[in-house]
């Protein structure tokens, strides 16, 4: 079995992306739940972080603690279409609160409900809507500019 390095560019580990995605549901939920915007500019913030960057951001770190605490075995997992499926997230939620900030209600409602559901099947059933883009659409096009 692969050993997951800390400093790993290419693979995290799965149970911390499921607790990530849990955490966004929640929070998908509480901020269509209250109107709040503060909760969603905190998750453009963490999408953003975990997007851009190869840093720890606060529901990484959360997540990644409460695999350590349960003494879960790691289970690594490609990371460039988690990061692309965070992208997606970031991308959502700074869509969500320009919706919010316009005051159109209705069509944030929307694409805060496409975070609950795609939040919802990777925290549950482990289906990344957005691994599945990446595979579809971005890794075929990679592929294309490789063989160029």
């Amino acid at each position: 079995m692969a050993i997951i390095s800390k400093h790993s560019k290419l693979y995290g580990e799965v149970t911390t992306i499921r607790l990530i995605a849990a955490q966004i549901f929640v929070l998908s939920v509480l901020s269509i739940w209250s109107g709040s915007a503060i909760i969603v500019i905190f998750m453009i913030v963490d999408f953003a972080v975990r997007a851009f960057s190869y840093g720890t951001s606060p529901l990484k770190w959360t997540g990644s603690n409460l695999v350590k605490l349960t003494g879960t075995t790691p289970k690594p997992v490609f990371l460039p279409p988690k990061k692309f499926a965070a992208l997606l997230g970031f991308i959502f939620s700074v869509l969500w609160l320009l919706l919010l900030l316009l005051g159109c209600p209705d069509y944030a409602l929307l694409v805060g409900a496409a975070l609950v559901l795609f939040s919802f099947l990777e925290s549950v059933f482990q289906i990344c809507v957005g691994c599945y883009i990446y595979n579809w659409v971005v890794a075929p096009l990679l592929q294309k500019r490789q063989n160029n």
